[in-house]
C-alpha cells in the first residue's frame, strides 16, 4: 500500500479547501497549511466501498440497519485500538462533532449555564455557545515555553474550578488536544473529574483526533472510559473524518455509556441521531473495521514530515512540542519582535496559509497552527519559507 500523493495542481483543480480557500495578497496561491484536513485523500478500501455504494444508488435517507453497523464497527475499533470495552447501544450517531456538542448545550445542561473552553482551543469551541446564548468563559492553559518540553501545556484545574464557581455547566475538552497535539494523562483526567463532580456539571469530551496518536508517544485514554463517576457527566464525540479524511461526508458517533444520559439524549436530542449521512457512516464503518493499516502509513507519513519542521525550528526560538497526536502543530513566536500576528505575515510575505493564534484564544496572537498533513514535495516547500521567515524575522532586545 502506498500513499496518494497528489499534486498540488491536482488538489487545486479538484477544489480542495484547504489549497483554495486561502490566498496570499495579490491574489497569489498559498501553501495550503490551515484547515485540517489531509491532502491525501482516503483509505483506498474507504473510497472503494464508497464508489460501490454510489454505484448502487445508496443515495437515500439513513437505514436503521447502518446506525447499527457503526455502533457495532465503533464497538470493535475502541477497544482494539485503546482497551475501552464500550457497548453498541451505548452509541448514537450525529452528522457531526461539533453537531453533536450543540444538542448537549441545548439539551443537556442546565439552562443558560456558562461553557468553560481551555485554550488554546478549537476555533468553533468558541463561537457556539454564544449561538446557544451562553457565556464562554475561555480559561488559558498552563504552559511551559520553549522546545520538547514535556507536557508543554496543561489544564488550568484552578481557572477551571473558577469557572465552575461561577455557576458553569459545561467543561468542553479537547482530547487529543487541537491546537497543542497532547494526549492527556490519566491523573489529569482524573483532576478534572473531581473537579467537574464537585461542581455538578458536565464534560463534552471531543476526542476526534485519538486514532492519529503516533506510536511513540503515550496511549490515548478517553475521559469516559475510567469509570463511571466519569461516564455519568459525559458525552464523548469521535468521527473517522480526520484521521481518514472524510470530513465532507458529515457523520459522527457520540458514546453515552450512563444509562440516564442515554435516556435524556433520546428524549431531548434524537434528531440529530438521524442527521448523519449515509455514506459519511459506510465511509466510518469501512474505516474502523479495515482501514488501520492505512492509518498507520499516513502516521509514519506525517511524523517524517514533523521531523522536518522539528528541524527547521530547532536552531531558532519558536516555541514548539511535538505533537504526540494530531498532525495539527502550534508555534509560538512571541520571542520574535514583530509588527503583526505571524500568521498575517507568514502569509503575506511567504504565501504560507496558516491559522491565526488569536481565533484560537485571546492570549495567542503570536502563535500560528501549522497543519503538516500535506504531501511531501509541498511540505518541503513551505519549510523553506518557514526557515525564510524566522531568518528574517528580527529577535525581541
Amino acid at each position: 500500500m502506498s500513499i496518494f500523493e497528489p499534486s498540488v495542481a491536482h488538489l487545486r483543480e479538484t477544489g480542495s479547501l484547504k489549497w483554495t480557500g486561502v490566498s496570499a495578497p495579490g491574489d497569489r496561491p498559498a501553501q495550503g497549511a490551515w484547515v485540517a484536513e489531509m491532502d491525501f485523500g482516503t483509505a483506498p478500501v474507504v473510497a472503494e466501498r464508497l464508489k460501490k455504494a454510489i454505484g448502487d444508488g445508496m443515495l437515500g435517507y439513513l437505514p436503521y440497519w447502518l446506525e447499527d453497523a457503526t455502533a457495532e464497527a465503533l464497538t470493535r475499533f475502541q477497544e482494539a485500538r485503546y482497551g475501552w470495552a464500550i457497548e453498541p447501544s451505548w452509541v448514537r450517531t450525529a452528522n457531526s462533532v461539533l453537531g453533536a456538542l450543540e444538542a448537549t448545550i441545548s439539551h443537556l445542561t442546565r439552562p443558560g449555564s456558562s461553557v468553560i473552553v481551555p485554550t488554546p482551543a478549537y476555533m468553533p469551541f468558541l463561537t457556539i455557545p454564544g449561538r446557544h446564548n451562553r457565556e464562554v468563559i475561555e480559561v488559558p492553559s498552563l504552559h511551559t515555553a520553549g522546545q520538547s518540553c514535556p507536557d508543554a501545556w496543561s489544564l488550568d484545574l484552578a481557572g477551571i474550578k473558577a469557572g465552575l464557581e461561577a455557576g458553569a455547566g459545561l467543561v468542553i475538552l479537547c482530547n487529543p488536544w487541537n491546537p497543542t497535539g497532547r494526549s492527556l494523562r490519566t491523573e489529569e483526567l482524573v483532576a478534572l473529574h473531581d473537579l467537574v463532580s464537585q461542581y455538578d456539571a458536565m464534560v463534552f469530551s471531543d476526542e476526534i483526533h485519538a486514532p492519529l496518536t503516533f506510536a511513540d508517544t503515550p496511549t490515548f485514554v478517553s475521559y469516559a472510559s475510567l469509570g463511571p463517576h466519569f461516564a455519568a457527566h459525559t458525552v464523548t464525540a469521535v468521527a473517522a473524518s480526520k484521521a481518514w479524511n472524510i470530513a465532507g461526508l458529515s457523520a459522527a458517533q457520540v458514546i453515552l455509556p450512563d444509562r440516564e444520559l442515554r435516556e435524556q439524549w433520546d428524549q431531548k436530542a434524537s434528531a440529530i441521531s438521524r442527521s448523519a449521512v449515509p455514506l459519511g457512516l459506510l465511509g466510518a464503518v469501512t474505516a474502523y473495521e479495515s482501514g488501520s493499516d492505512w492509518l498507520e502509513e499516513v502516521l509514519a507519513y506525517i511524523g517524517r514530515n514533523l521531523d522536518l519542521l522539528d528541524e527547521v525550528v530547532a536552531a531558532t526560538a519558536v516555541d514548539y512540542t511535538r505533537p504526540e497526536a494530531t498532525y495539527l502543530t502550534w508555534l509560538g513566536m512571541d520571542a520574535y519582535d514583530l509588527d503583526q500576528c505571524p500568521q498575517s505575515l507568514l502569509l503575506r510575505d511567504y504565501s504560507i496559509a496558516a491559522n491565526a493564534g488569536e481565533t484560537l484564544g485571546a492570549p495567542y496572537c503570536q502563535w500560528v497552527r501549522l497543519n503538516a498533513a500535506m504531501v511531501r514535495p509541498e511540505w518541503e516547500r513551505t519549510m523553506d519559507l518557514l526557515a525564510q521567515a524566522l531568518k528574517a524575522w528580527p529577535l525581541k532586545g
